[in-house]
């Protein structure tokens, strides 16, 4: 039954019930005095008359609380929303700068790189230049889950402006370092104890530079390159040389170090077992171990270092 019609029913009763009252009121006028005596049919007309009043007057005062109930209601629903659009709007700006300082910082790399030669722009992995991405729909996603959309996205944004940051630090301190060790590798790679071949084939899981570091959390700079193989895959050397290191070192487990001669060395990390002994002469493609997963490593793979002149240099210019 619709609310109009309820209400309808309650004033015909109430009309029924004043009637009712008024008929008693002029009974008792009349009579003065002298006792009243009610008919049965007057007793019961008074007694619908005051129970039909107190069901007027209290479903009267049920519906005004509801109405100020829901009136209430629909304030602090309004309320709540213009603090999500408000929570919103301040999400969506911040983003907006933030990913106008990566733009900014992602020219100022490019014309980082291109000034140290590379006369091309860097091939980033993903990156803030995404404009065919989609994001959110705002019109049929839920609030809450527009929210953790949002904060993930804050989370991932501020993680690549770090990123940034410490490349653009990294340029601006040893561009002039990687110039000179670029100029050196090309003037000895023609050499027979220039590294110039894979130590083990397999799949890149850690490039050379700074990342997160995977045992202990935070970040930290990775000075070689990390090639994961199956367990026992052998290791070869990746140019002739002099063993110089056959054994445990902390952190690279049991490792091989091989001397080059002309400033280069090249090691061999987290190895199995190790075939060579210090002070051995070893070919480019000799076997030098054979590659696990000792010290501090979370899978069997191949941890490689190249150093020129002591330096840490990123062993993909040797590879093939």
């Amino acid at each position: 039954m619709k609310l109009q019609e309820i209400m309808t029913g309650l004033r015909t009763r109430w009309r029924n019930m004043t009637q009712s009252a008024a008929d008693l009121v002029g009974v008792l006028r009349r009579s003065g005095t002298e006792p009243v005596t009610l008919s049965p049919q007057q007793y019961r007309t008074a007694l619908r008359a005051a129970i039909a009043g107190a069901v007027v007057l209290v479903a009267a005062i049920g519906f005004g609380l509801y109405q100020f109930m829901s009136l209430q209601q629909a304030r602090a629903q309004e309320a709540l929303h213009e603090q999500q659009l408000q929570l919103m709007r301040e999400k969506t700006a911040s983003l907006q700068e933030k990913m106008d300082k990566m733009d900014a910082l992602d020219q100022e790399l490019r014309q980082m790189v291109k000034g140290a030669g590379t006369g091309s722009s860097p091939k980033g992995d993903g990156g803030p230049a995404g404009a065919q991405k989609k994001g959110p729909d705002l019109s049929s996603a839920d609030y809450n889950d527009l929210l953790l959309a949002t904060a993930r996205l804050e989370t991932k944004t501020n993680a690549r402006i770090i990123s940034f940051i410490t490349l653009k630090t990294v340029l601006s301190d040893t561009a002039g370092l990687q110039v000179r060790q670029m100029q050196q590798v090309s003037a000895q790679y023609a050499s027979s104890t220039t590294p110039s071949i894979w130590p083990a084939y397999g799949t890149i899981t850690s490039n050379f530079g700074y990342r997160g570091n995977p045992i202990g959390g935070g970040t930290g700079f990775h000075e070689g390159l990390d090639i994961a193989v199956d367990y026992g895959t052998p290791v070869q050397a990746t140019a002739a040389g002099e063993v110089t290191a056959a054994g445990w070192v902390d952190g690279y487990g049991n490792l091989v170090e091989v001397d080059h001669g002309n400033g280069f060395v090249t090691r061999y990390g987290h190895n199995s077992m190790v075939l060579v002994v210090v002070g051995q002469t070893v070919h480019t493609g000799d076997i030098l171990a054979l590659a696990g997963s000792t010290g501090r490593s979370t899978g069997p793979h191949v941890h490689y270092e190249v150093r020129v002149q002591g330096t840490p240099t990123d062993p993909l210019l040797f590879l093939p």
